[in-house]
């Protein structure tokens, strides 16, 4: 097997692990096929997650909910650490605006625009309005302006954990349904695979797990665990790739409605270990289907 460098092999395996576990398990959760949202299901919060998987950690992702009149605002941004921040990678800034429309127990979650940057590359750049009289998303999309037009409800690929979030409370099982994501909309399908008891350092908490992916298929899965008592917030995401674990997102600190808590504690890094160096090499020639020497 030909060998590569520490460095490049992490950069480009784990980095683009990370972007896609943030896009899968934050975005393509998908929504059910009727909305059935209460107004006060929604209040702010704010979470933040180690990033990394079994070998290495690469950063930490903030996850934002807030409020300005009837205008909410969702945001999630990635900070690399390590070899990342030095080759300036793995830096990732999402942000949708949306509102809820409707009165009493039928309130639709409705994105009004959508902004995607990630580390400062033009060709990965995302910009999208929502126009929902007339039913059309127009969008920029490497350069590109579009417009494309909708017949169901559609949400963008961040606010679409807001629903599920909020839909769990409702009995949620499986659905399949639009999403914006990456300058087109995607059917994507999840499921409800029941409650698990999580160890974490808080101590065991009952969490519901939810897996999603495309609804074409593919190599691709995210699971989600959601814990109930914290008011629904999910507090750990997986991302594998052909069964394997790629990426994990770990809680680190949450302030929401229900508490306010600080684990600290980021995962350790070993960079100069062999273990490291081959596992970075394999997935390396995974990510790209380039053949063992």
């Amino acid at each position: 097997m030909t060998r590569l460098p520490l460095h490049g092999a992490l950069n480009r395996t784990v980095q683009p692990a990370i972007a896609a576990i943030l896009l899968c398990c934050f975005s393509l959760l998908g929504t059910a096929s009727a909305q059935s949202i209460k107004a006060g299901d929604i209040a702010p919060f704010e979470v933040v997650y180690e990033v990394g998987n079994n070998l290495i950690s690469a950063g930490t992702a903030r996850l934002t909910l807030s409020r300005e009149g009837d205008l909410w605002h969702y945001s999630l941004s990635t900070k690399p650490r390590g070899v990342f921040k030095l080759a300036g990678k793995g830096r990732i800034d999402e942000q949708s605006t949306f509102v809820l429309a409707g009165s009493g127990d039928d309130i639709q979650l409705q994105p009004q625009s959508y902004r995607y940057r990630q580390d400062n590359e033009r060709r990965r750049q995302v910009d999208a309005e929502f126009d929902w009289d007339d039913q059309m998303i127009t969008h920029v999309y490497r350069g590109n302006e579009l417009t494309e037009t909708f017949n169901e409800p559609v949400l963008d690929r961040l606010t679409a954990t807001v629903f599920i979030m909020n839909a769990l409370r409702n009995d949620f099982q499986e659905a399949e349904m639009s999403i914006f994501d990456s300058g087109k909309i995607k059917q994507v399908a999840f499921a409800n695979m029941g409650e698990e008891m999580l160890s974490t350092p808080l101590g065991n908490i009952e969490t519901i797990r939810v897996v999603n992916q495309n609804a074409s298929g593919g190599s691709r899965e995210t699971s989600t665990w959601f814990a109930p008592s914290l008011d629904y917030l999910p507090i750990k995401i997986e991302h594998l790739k052909r069964g394997e674990l790629v990426a994990r997102l770990s809680l680190l600190s949450l302030d929401n409605r229900v508490t306010s808590l600080e684990l600290g504690g980021a995962m350790p890094v070993d960079e100069d270990s062999e273990l490291v160096r081959e596992e970075a090499e394999r997935l390396l020639q995974e990510e790209l289907d380039l053949p063992e020497e």
